[in-house]
């Protein structure tokens, strides 16, 4: 996530960018604003597990009053007997701790985004404070109701599925390592899948602006490859964008390509799903599905077996 990259003619790989960034601008050109994700993920993800934690037996037991939820068959989960609403009440509670952990980790995605898009080696701290000076507080939520409308559904595929996995893998029992690691896998890989429209249409609403250049243009054709317009599309002061991103070519010594931003496509993310479905139809919002399932199946897989491991840990020795 590194690289401002083009769309040209042909697509280069990802080691591609890889080299062409550690040529220009050195090694550590990879790992620009890394910073900011030891800064925020320490405290989001304390405030994601520990919401998870407080609310999940109070939207449990509440669903359970609710008596709407169906009784599992004894011997599914700990104890036997186990009722959806524990799921359920897990999904919840993951969904609200979604929005504690984004509340957190939004504005240090500005800022990452924001060094990593720029040449300067400025700090985290050099980086809001310019961002609170020129543009106000604002600008560090301005795209949290977005990342809340992607996030949110995730979360609860995510987290229901998690949990009714593990009382499936567990039957009658405390949930052993394997147990979790099985859950993880499959809720990462079921909720990436049934939320995939949504980062389709997410991709299209970001990415519209970039066009490739025309096929007569100089260095065009298979030379050309998707690379990093790293300075030369460095937005100017004020935060506009100065309409062209850099694309080079494979070879040494070729000659970058302006690739021109083309008119705005969709006017929203409504608009924006209407077109996939009228100019592609369903498989249209399947793009990229196998590629997100196997990121998020073993995110999720390590996330909550390690976080599961500890808690025991922690419990054994009195910790909790």
């Amino acid at each position: 996530s590194s690289a401002a990259a083009c769309f040209c003619t042909n697509c280069a790989t990802p080691l591609d960018v890889a080299l062409q960034l550690w040529r220009s601008q050195g090694g550590f050109r990879l790992w620009r604003g890394v910073q900011t994700v030891f800064t925020g993920s320490i405290p989001a993800h304390a405030a994601y597990f520990t919401t998870y934690e407080g609310l999940k037996p109070v939207f449990s037991a509440w669903l359970k009053s609710l008596r709407v939820l169906p009784t599992l068959p004894d011997g599914l989960g700990a104890g036997g007997g186990s009722d959806s609403s524990q799921a359920m009440g897990a999904g919840a509670a993951v969904a609200v701790g979604t929005m504690a952990h984004d509340m957190i980790m939004t504005p240090m995605d500005v800022c990452k985004q924001r060094m990593q898009l720029s040449s300067s080696t400025s700090t985290v701290y050099d980086c809001a404070c310019s961002i609170m000076k020129n543009e106000g507080p604002r600008a560090f939520y301005v795209s949290y109701p977005t990342t809340l409308l992607m996030n949110l559904p995730y979360a609860l595929i995510m987290g229901t599925s998690n949990e009714a996995l593990r009382q499936l893998l567990s039957p009658g029992g405390e949930p052993y390592s394997v147990a979790y690691l099985a859950a993880g896998a499959g809720s990462g890989a079921a909720a990436a899948a049934l939320t995939n429209p949504l980062d389709v249409v997410k991709t299209r609403l970001q990415t519209q602006h970039l066009a490739a250049p025309a096929a007569g243009a100089p260095g065009a054709g298979a030379s050309l490859s998707r690379v990093a317009a790293v300075g030369a599309a460095d937005p100017p002061r004020g935060g506009a964008s100065s309409g062209v991103s850099g694309c080079v070519g494979r070879g040494p010594g070729a000659a970058p390509v302006v690739c021109p931003r083309r008119d705005i496509t969709y006017r929203g993310l409504v608009h924006a799903a209407q077109s996939i479905w009228r100019q592609e139809g369903y498989r249209g919002f399947l793009r990229g599905v196998s590629a997100r399932m196997l990121v998020h199946s073993p995110s999720v897989a390590i996330c909550w077996t390690t976080y599961e491991t500890v808690k025991r840990a922690l419990e054994r020795v009195g910790m909790s």
